[in-house]
C-alpha cells in the first residue's frame, strides 16, 4: 500500500501520478460507448442507435450502484488507511462487497423477469420496443460483474494502484472493439451482439480487477473483515451525491427522450443519442479527473493535512476548467465529422439536427469541471450533504425544469439548452458551499 505516498509525496506530483491514469481510464471507458455507438448506428440501423439509448436509463441505475458504492468505499477506506485503521478499512471493503453483490444481484433478477414492462416504462414506442428489450434482457446477464468491477476498481485507486485500474478498463475497451466486430459485423447478431460485446467485455474486466485481491498482493483483503450494517449506511450516505448524478444521467436521458419524441420523433432521439456518446466522453474526462484527485484528497484530510488537501483542489479545478474549454472548442469545430462517426451516411435530416443540437450542449462544458470537481471534492471529506445538492441541482431539479420550461420560450433550441442552463445555476451553489466551506479557515 502506498499510503505514505499519498501523505508525503509532492502534491503536483501525487496529481499527475493518481489523475492521469484516471482520466486515460475514464477516457476509455467513454471509448468504449463510441465502439458501441459505432457498431450499433453503421452495422444495425439507426433505430437499433435509439433502443439502445432508450435502454441507457436502466443501465445508470446500475452505473449508479456501482458508483454509489465504490465512491462511498473509496473515500472511508482512504479516510481510514489515512488514519491508520486498517481494520476498519477492511471491514469497509467487504461490507461495500456485500452491498454492491446483493444489489446487483435483485436487479439483474428483475429485469430478466420484467423485461417488456422495463422496456415500455422506459420511453420504447412499438417500433422500438423488440429491440430496447432484447438489449435489456441479454445484458441483464452481466449485470452484478459490471457492477462489483466498479465498486474493486475505486478500491484499487486507493490503495495506490492506480494505472492497474486505467490497464484494467483499457483491456476492456478492446475487448469489446473485438467482440463487436466479431459479434455484429461477422456474426450478424444484431443488436444481441451489441448486448453481449458489453457483458463480456466487463466481465473481462470484472476478473482483472478481482486477481490482485485473489493473489493476495494487496492490503485489504478478501477474507479479512466482516460485514457491519454502521458501514452499511456510511457507505451508501457518502457515496450518495455520485449516486444521484448518475441517477440525475438516467432522468436527463428519459426526460429528452421522452421530450424529444414528442416535439421531432425518432430522429430526436437518435440525434441526441449520438449527442449522449460526445457529452459521456466529456463528462468521463472530467469524472476521472475527479476520481482521481479525490484519492489524494480523502487520505490527506483523514490525516488532517489541509494545505494538502487545498493544494490538490486548487490543481484539480484549474485543470478542469481547461479541459472544458478545450473539450468545447474541440465539438464547437468539429461537430458534424464527430457525429458521422455514429450515423450512416444516407441520414443527413439526423445528422443535421444532431450538430445544431451539439453546438448548443457543448456550452455546458465551459462550466460543468467545476460542478464535478466540487460535488467530488465534498464526497471525499466525507461531507455528502453538500455533493447531494450538486447532483441534484444540476442532474434533476433545473434539468426538469428546463426541459418543461425552455421549449415553451425557444422550441427545440430549449431543449439543447437545458443542461448548459442547468449547469449555470449549479454553478453558483458550487461556489457557495465551496466558499462556506473554507471561510472559518480563512483566518487560521
Amino acid at each position: 500500500m502506498n499510503g505514505n505516498i499519498l501523505g508525503e509525496e509532492k502534491i503536483t506530483t501525487l496529481f499527475l501520478k493518481y489523475t492521469i491514469p484516471a482520466v486515460s481510464g475514464m477516457l476509455f471507458l467513454g471509448l468504449n460507448t463510441i465502439v458501441d455507438g459505432f457498431f450499433v448506428g453503421i452495422y444495425i440501423g439507426v433505430d437499433a442507435l435509439a433502443s439502445v439509448n432508450i435502454a441507457m436509463p436502466f443501465l445508470s441505475l446500475l452505473i449508479a450502484l456501482g458508483v454509489v458504492i465504490g465512491i462511498g468505499t473509496q473515500s472511508l477506506v482512504g479516510k481510514y488507511l489515512g488514519a491508520n485503521n486498517i481494520k476498519a478499512a477492511n471491514d469497509t471493503f467487504i461490507t461495500a462487497l456485500s452491498l454492491i453483490t446483493g444489489s446487483s444481484v435483485l436487479l439483474a433478477a428483475s429485469a430478466l423477469c420484467f423485461t417488456k414492462e422495463m422496456a415500455g416504462l422506459l420511453g420504447a414506442n412499438e417500433h422500438l420496443l423488440p429491440m430496447v428489450t432484447m438489449y435489456i434482457y441479454y445484458t441483464s446477464w452481466f449485470l452484478p460483474f459490471f457492477a462489483i468491477m466498479f465498486v474493486l476498481d475505486y478500491v484499487l485507486k486507493i490503495m495506490g494502484n492506480p494505472f492497474y485500474s486505467m490497464m484494467i478498463l483499457v483491456v476492456a475497451v478492446i475487448g469489446h472493439m473485438l467482440l463487436n466486430y466479431l459479434l455484429i459485423v461477422q456474426l450478424g447478431w444484431g443488436i444481441e451482439g451489441s448486448a453481449f460485446a458489453i457483458g463480456i467485455s466487463y466481465t473481462i474486466a470484472f476478473i482483472l480487477s478481482l486477481l490482485p485481491f485473489l493473489m493476495g498482493k494487496t492490503s485489504l483483503k478478501l477474507f479479512q473483515g466482516s460485514f457491519k450494517k454502521p458501514l452499511a449506511h456510511q457507505i451508501l450516505y457518502t457515496g450518495s451525491s455520485e449516486g444521484v448524478a448518475e441517477i440525475g444521467t438516467g432522468v436527463t436521458t428519459f426526460l429528452f427522450n421522452i421530450t424529444l419524441m414528442r416535439y421531432v420523433g425518432e430522429v430526436g432521439v437518435a440525434a441526441f443519442t449520438a449527442i449522449g456518446y460526445l457529452s459521456f466522453i466529456g463528462n468521463n474526462i472530467l469524472i476521472g479527473l475527479s476520481d482521481g484527485v479525490g484519492a489524494i484528497i480523502s487520505y490527506n484530510y483523514g490525516s488532517g493535512k489541509m494545505e494538502r488537501v487545498k493544494e490538490a483542489l486548487k490543481l484539480a479545478c484549474g485543470s478542469a476548467v481547461v479541459i472544458g474549454i478545450g473539450l468545447f472548442a474541440v465539438i464547437s469545430l468539429y461537430a458534424q465529422e464527430i457525429i458521422q462517426v455514429f450515423i450512416e451516411s444516407g441520414n443527413e435530416r439526423v445528422i443535421a439536427f444532431a450538430v445544431y443540437g451539439a453546438h448548443l450542449y457543448a456550452l455546458a462544458f465551459l462550466v460543468n469541471g467545476f460542478n464535478i470537481i466540487a460535488s467530488g471534492y465534498f464526497t471525499a471529506i466525507c461531507r455528502p450533504q453538500s455533493s447531494v445538492l450538486i447532483a441534484l441541482s444540476k442532474g434533476i431539479v433545473w434539468i426538469g425544469v428546463g426541459v418543461l420550461v425552455l421549449p415553451q420560450f425557444f422550441g427545440i433550441k430549449g431543449i439543447w439548452l437545458t443542461v448548459p442552463a442547468a449547469e449555470v445555476l449549479t454553478l453558483f451553489l458550487s461556489l457557495v458551499l465551496l466558499y462556506r466551506h473554507f471561510r472559518p479557515k480563512l483566518g487560521s
